[in-house]
């Protein structure tokens, strides 16, 4: 229970029902107290309460008239009269204009306590009634907005259900959001085709237009009544947000047909994976810019960017899902303030598609590359070839070469060299009767020396003692396989 309202011109009695009430088994956020019905009054058309408790014999104004003022207004407390012996007719009377308990002076803690906890259990009740049809009505009003294929019953059925039929409505279209009040009078609903929708009685548009501070972020429809014609409005209202969304100055713009032919269409997503994206920037531009001066309507352009995202999603799905790039926010254009800042948010998402596509394309191209220098490696490892050699044989640049080679192989070029030449080697040692400076020669080492050392760090001992080892294990060799062309050890 929020606010308990006490009544009372004798300020002991004031005091000591307050001090009950605070100690009763209902958790009451405010106790307020007033010493006559004019204050009492005056409170509750300020302010929402939820139990009146009211002498019925005071000063100014008494409970009765009290009670009586109360049926004009449109929230009605809960109320308790309270009265002597001999204030049982006039108690009647209260009662029979509207009072739900009595209570009989001196107020006694226990009866108090009951009434209180009978009053908070049937506002729990109703407030439960109210979340849940309002909750139908939300969904019903929802159905409406986005669907113009509502049946006749079913728009009767949303008209039982929702409480706006006898106080003109507009409908509000917004790119932001504001927290909705606690106001039965207004349904927000958050996201409606990426936009935010209200429904909002008449009198409260000019205080949302005054606080938009000029702004040109929403729509506002005339002024309606009745579910029957809330499609009608949502409608108007989204005409006139797509017109401030498109920075047009006035009604009655006309378009031409088309903006793009089709083929053109594709042509725009084939050409984000490609050095010619500034193309497609330019021409965003300058869509935008015939939007803006009304050459082309603003669900045209919509249904076009539609079309296109729609492409793109099918086209890089795999690049969108790795980057963690979202285009959901671009299929509502509404969401965006204005087509600028629409047009700025497509470049950039479609300038981080072209990077990640070109970046790919030059990986792919690097690892062609790589592997063309490898397949020229294994032919001619004999010969004295080193990095300058190799990067200049397959056109690339020799620091660029050098980095796509470790990334590729995972090791630098005179190590993946040397492995080359060592399992060639090993293979000679095994099968041949080569000698070992001939051996050496075959693989790459003008000097047997350098050749001997090459191979003690790679295998740990001498090519002799390579060989020795392999034929004092009865007759047999190791399965070394011929002239491997990648290796890793």
């Amino acid at each position: 229970m929020n606010h308990v309202l006490i009544a009372e011109d004798c300020k002991i009695i004031r005091k000591g029902i307050s001090a009950m009430i605070a100690r009763c088994q209902v958790p009451i956020n405010q106790i307020i107290e007033c010493k006559n019905g004019l204050e009492a009054l005056e409170i509750i058309r300020n302010m929402p309460i939820d139990v009146l408790i009211t002498d019925i014999r005071m000063p100014d104004m008494d409970g009765i008239t009290l009670v009586k003022e109360l049926q004009k207004s449109q929230y009605i407390p809960r109320i308790v009269a309270i009265s002597g012996y001999d204030d049982f007719s006039c108690a009647v009377d209260l009662l029979r204009c509207g009072a739900r308990e009595y209570l009989l002076k001196p107020v006694k803690r226990e009866e108090l306590n009951s009434i209180m906890m009978k009053l908070e259990e049937e506002i729990q009740k109703e407030q439960s009634e109210k979340r849940a049809k309002r909750a139908l009505c939300y969904s019903q009003i929802r159905r409406i907005l986005l669907s113009e294929n509502i049946t006749r019953e079913e728009m009767k059925e949303a008209e039982r259900l929702n409480w706006f039929n006898e106080e003109a409505y507009s409908v509000v279209i917004s790119s932001g959001t504001f927290n909705e009040v606690d106001d039965t009078r207004i349904f927000t609903f958050p996201d409606v085709e990426g936009c935010q929708v209200t429904l909002m009685a008449e009198k409260e548009v000019k205080d949302f237009i005054l606080n938009r501070d000029g702004s040109s972020d929403f729509g506002v429809s005339d002024p309606f009544q009745g579910v029957l014609n809330l499609r009608k409005a949502y409608e108007e209202a989204r005409q006139r947000r797509i017109r401030g969304f498109c920075m047009q100055e006035r009604d009655g713009i006309t378009s031409k047909n088309c903006l793009m032919p089709q083929n053109e269409m594709e042509c725009f997503v084939q050409r984000i994976g490609t050095q010619k994206n500034s193309k497609n920037e330019a021409l965003l531009l300058e869509l935008a810019d015939r939007v803006k001066k009304g050459e082309v309507e603003g669900l045209q352009f919509q249904d076009f960017m539609s079309h296109i995202i729609m492409r793109v999603r099918e086209f890089y799905g795999r690049i969108l899902a790795e980057e963690e790039i979202s285009l959901e926010k671009l299929c509502h254009m509404l969401e965006f303030n204005n087509i600028d800042e629409y047009c700025t948010e497509i470049r950039r998402v479609f300038s981080c598609i072209n990077e990640r596509v070109l970046r790919e394309n030059d990986d792919y191209k690097s690892r062609l590359k790589v592997e063309e220098a490898l397949a020229y490696m294994n032919e001619n490892y004999s010969r004295n070839i080193n990095m300058a050699m190799v990067s200049n044989y397959v056109s690339m640049n020799y620091t660029v070469f050098s980095i796509a080679f470790k990334e590729y192989t995972g090791d630098n070029f005179v190590n993946y060299l040397r492995k080359i030449r060592m399992n060639e080697a090993k293979r000679l040692l095994a099968e041949t009767d080569f000698k070992i400076g001939e051996i050496g020669q075959m693989t790459g080492y003008e000097d047997p020396k350098h050749f001997m050392k090459s191979f003690k760090w790679v295998a740990g001992i001498t090519p002799s003692e390579f060989r020795k080892n392999l034929r004092v294990k009865d007759g047999k060799t190791e399965n070394i396989t011929p002239k491997t062309k990648i290796v890793t050890f």
